[in-house]
């Protein structure tokens, strides 16, 4: 019988099955993400949405972010009754907010939010002007109950309309108005 000092024992694991997250994409480490999320800043407890030509809810990258049921997808054009995007711009969009590490690196600013979308962009890029008013619209009580707080507390908008450039352009003013009073940030892409 004896005693000894007690000392760590460590598994050979293969370097490529250790559990550190994936290095973040280029375009996260340019705005510092990860020393947001290092400080608690992940979007956790936040709802993002876009408005866009849809969003692929079966992407490795994006479906486990879903907030889900029926209160999570739009579409003005009533062809999908899930989230989808035949375009794939909108998809992108979505990814780069709370996109996920399945590709093997970390490609979301907020990978902890949960998303929901509205497709007011055909599979051709085009809308009209009634339809991304409805998607606003829709915005602002996804389940169509004053009761319930199914609001986004975001909503992105990659488009605009270029032959606008340089003018002001009030269409959709009241639109975003309305979503600013309700607490909804409303972000356009700025080209």
């Amino acid at each position: 019988l004896r005693v000894d000092l007690d000392e760590v024992v460590t598994l050979a694991v293969p370097p490529e099955t250790l559990t550190a997250p994936p290095a973040p994409e280029w375009h996260l480490t340019a705005v510092r993400a990860p020393e947001a999320w290092a400080q608690g800043f992940t979007g956790a407890g936040v709802v993002v949405s876009t408005m866009d030509s849809g969003a692929d809810g079966t992407h490795p990258d994006l479906a486990p972010a879903f907030r889900g049921g029926a209160n999570s997808w739009f579409d003005a054009f009533s062809e999908y009754a899930a989230p989808s995007d035949p375009l794939g711009h909108g998809t992108q969009v979505m990814g780069l907010i709370v996109g996920g590490t399945a590709g093997g690196s970390a490609i979301g600013m907020a990978p902890g939010a949960k998303w929901i979308a509205a497709r007011v962009f055909d599979a051709a890029g085009a809308s009209t002007l009634s339809v991304l008013h409805q998607g606003f619209q829709w915005l602002l009580d996804p389940d169509g109950n004053p009761e319930t707080d199914d609001a986004p507390h975001s909503v992105n908008n990659s488009w605009s309309r270029l032959e606008k450039t340089n003018l002001c352009f009030l269409e959709f003013a009241p639109d975003i108005a309305v979503l600013r009073e309700a607490g909804i940030a409303v972000v356009f892409a700025a080209g």
